[in-house]
């Protein structure tokens, strides 16, 4: 029996003829040239290579054949494709190899071989049973940046334990401000901090290798964890800690331990959020609302001061609070949904998130390039739609491509990707 095929294709999307092509990252852009072979899965290492391809890296992503990165299927769909694949996968070509099979590992290995950038996000010890350790592949490739994103890291014995975002929250003491919520359940982060953290952390060490590459002309290993970033993101706590602040579930100033810090109810049952930390803020806004007498209460804690702020808060609607604000320069605002933060004047002069072709969001890089944002490609690839240029492209065995070419014409001139893979998958 022949080897089972390392290469198939799939996905919930057909591309048309008058596509964008794959490849379309490394074009332009401060990153140009750039080749990231990127192995990973779910939110954070996606993310780093979605911005290292907004940065004009050509990424090369290596999919599992029958279902592709869990991202493609993650709610909500529209039509059939994830909204969050198509801001995290737009820009890359994608690549259906079944790293089980040795042909499969064997396109990998020259795929490998051609990389600037090594990007995989298995558990660790994972790479390495595939036959990717990390001092083989600094022997075999001295110039390749290898970053192995993982929950805990490479060592200490929390390493090989499973674990997801808010685990590394609640380990990093970033959840222990929400303990002490008065009433009811304490509510979750409302974004995922150590992925986000996390995706950063990789674009940051990753970007900073090309440069000790450029001068050393070596590359190197990075170990990078969801858990160290978010220990990172928890300064707040660690200087909390140093003041004193120990016990599990202490609130700290900027957590809700201040009133003046926190959002607040309004008269139409919507909220908005005060930050008037600095004494000029405080007083101006006390006056603007007609309560001078609070102005000498700036930094008073305690529940009783903070129901005194949130009558004077239900007095006025939201927009009458935003008119207001805005009237006196003041660091607070409406709480805005994601529908009404991305419609907001000031969302659509900057310009990150828009709509893609299929109308599903795409996020532009955060930052310009001499007033220019840098951007990777619109499109969604369908899942290993890279695969026979990629294998021509690496000179994989003539066998191999052959066996694809020979199948590719066997579901006949009105051949889709959807019928390759159902007469195809192995």
């Amino acid at each position: 029996m022949s080897e089972p095929s390392p290469l198939t294709v799939s996905g919930a999307a057909e591309p048309s003829e008058a596509s964008e092509p794959v490849g379309t990252g490394g074009g332009s852009g401060p990153l140009a040239g750039l080749l990231i072979a990127d192995f990973s899965r779910h939110l954070p290492g996606p993310l780093a290579a979605r911005l290292l391809a907004d940065l004009g890296a050509r990424v090369v992503k290596v999919e599992e054949p029958r279902t592709g990165d869990p991202v493609r299927s993650t709610p909500p769909l529209s039509r059939g494709t994830s909204a969050l694949s198509a801001m995290l996968l737009a820009g890359v070509e994608s690549v259906a190899l079944d790293l089980k099979q040795p042909s499969g590992r064997d396109v990998a290995d020259r795929l490998i071989a051609r990389a600037d950038v090594l990007l995989e996000t298995f558990r660790p010890g994972t790479f390495a049973r595939l036959g990717w350790t990390h001092e083989e592949l600094k022997r075999r490739f001295p110039r390749l940046i290898v970053c192995s994103l993982s929950g805990w890291g490479q060592d200490g014995p929390g390493a090989p334990r499973a674990g997801h975002d808010l685990t590394y929250q609640a380990a990093a003491g970033l959840l222990a401000p929400l303990v002490a919520t008065p009433v009811g359940t304490p509510s979750l982060p409302p974004a995922p901090i150590a992925d986000l953290a996390g995706a950063w952390s990789v674009v940051s060490a990753i970007l900073a290798a090309v440069i000790q590459r450029e001068r050393t002309g070596r590359g190197t290993v990075i170990d990078a964890s969801l858990f160290d970033a978010a220990l990172h993101s928890n300064l707040l706590g660690w200087a909390a800690e140093s003041g004193g602040a120990k016990a599990v579930g202490e609130p700290l100033a900027l957590t809700g331990e201040l009133p003046c810090y926190a959002t607040y109810e309004t008269a139409d049952r919507k909220r908005v959020a005060l930050a008037l930390l600095e004494p000029h803020f405080w007083h101006r806004f006390c006056h603007a609302a007609e309560r001078p007498d609070l102005a000498g209460s700036h930094l008073q804690r305690g529940a009783g001061f903070r129901r005194k702020l949130e009558r004077l808060m239900r007095q006025r609607t939201r927009a009458q609070w935003t008119e207001l604000f805005l009237a006196h320069d003041l660091p607070a605002g409406p709480v805005l949904a994601a529908a009404e933060a991305r419609a907001s004047p000031q969302a659509q002069a900057r310009g990150v998130v828009r709509n893609g072709a299929e109308g599903l969001p795409r996020l532009a890089f955060p930052a310009r390039f001499d007033g220019h944002r840098p951007v990777a490609a619109e499109r969604l690839p369908f899942l290993g739609e890279a695969t026979e240029a990629l294998l021509e492209e690496l000179g994989a065995p003539e066998a191999l491509q052959s066996r694809w070419r020979r199948r590719k014409a066997g579901v006949g001139a009105s051949w889709s990707w959807k019928r390759l893979l159902r007469r195809f998958v192995l």
